[in-house]
């Protein structure tokens, strides 16, 4: 199966309440510089814009720009506010060098093939005083740990599983340099009725083994 029929398929099974994704942002911009009025941000893998609704509660009018793999993502998005575009992010960015005042990507850098070429491209699309604003799951969370103890089946899409080390040597050879970084969110089963019908409590931490997945905030070391 391709990569973009992979996708398609996933955002058929998408709800419209994505309670996890709403966390990621809200934990995003906690640590983010403050996006103003008429600034260029860019949502990478944007699945229902979020980020665009989240800016608008806020009071906060700046020129959206959401991107992602999947032709019905993108259909989907046609009657909300900002400018959207189909992209596989390993094939470059179809925007000018310095464009973006921010850049959001939230649980996108573990699908990608070649990530090196993907935050090189971010830093070529973002301004020099510009924010990058990026998650990765958290490779020692409990529920990982666990699902690799069982082997369960990898379902998402993730190929690559980033430790601070590694990721921190990403970014400075890609010339990046972490600013802050915080924990999003833990995930704990409240009822259990069988293997499909679980209901579950998310709270907010930055616990190194509850942490299901860290944000950091980046700007530009050259």
């Amino acid at each position: 199966m391709e990569k973009s029929e992979f996708y398609n398929h996933r955002a058929e099974r998408y709800t419209c309440l994505d309670k996890e994704g709403q966390i990621r942002y809200l934990r995003a911009l906690e640590i983010a510089d403050k996006i103003e009025n008429q600034h260029r941000v860019l949502d990478v893998g944007c699945k229902h814009a979020y980020l665009s609704e989240i800016l608008n509660k806020q009071g906060i009018n700046c020129n959206y720009y959401g991107i992602d793999i999947s032709e019905k993502v993108i259909e989907s998005l046609k009657n909300k506010q900002g400018t959207f575009k189909l992209c596989d992010i390993t094939h470059g960015l179809p925007f000018e060098d310095d464009f973006f005042d921010s850049i959001v990507m939230l649980e996108v850098l573990e699908h990608v093939e070649n990530p090196t070429y993907v935050l090189t491209e971010l830093h070529r699309v973002l301004s020099d005083n510009g924010q990058l604003l990026i998650s990765v799951p958290n490779p020692y969370s409990f529920i990982n740990i666990l699902s690799d103890i069982v082997k369960k089946p990898e379902t998402e899409g993730h190929i690559h599983s980033f430790t601070f080390r590694n990721l921190d040597s990403l970014f400075r050879f890609t010339n990046w340099k972490i600013e802050k970084k915080i924990g999003t969110y833990c995930i704990v089963p409240y009822t259990w009725h069988g293997l499909r019908d679980r209901k579950f409590l998310r709270f907010k931490t930055s616990s190194f083994f509850l942490a299901t997945s860290y944000v950091y905030k980046l700007k530009k070391n050259d």
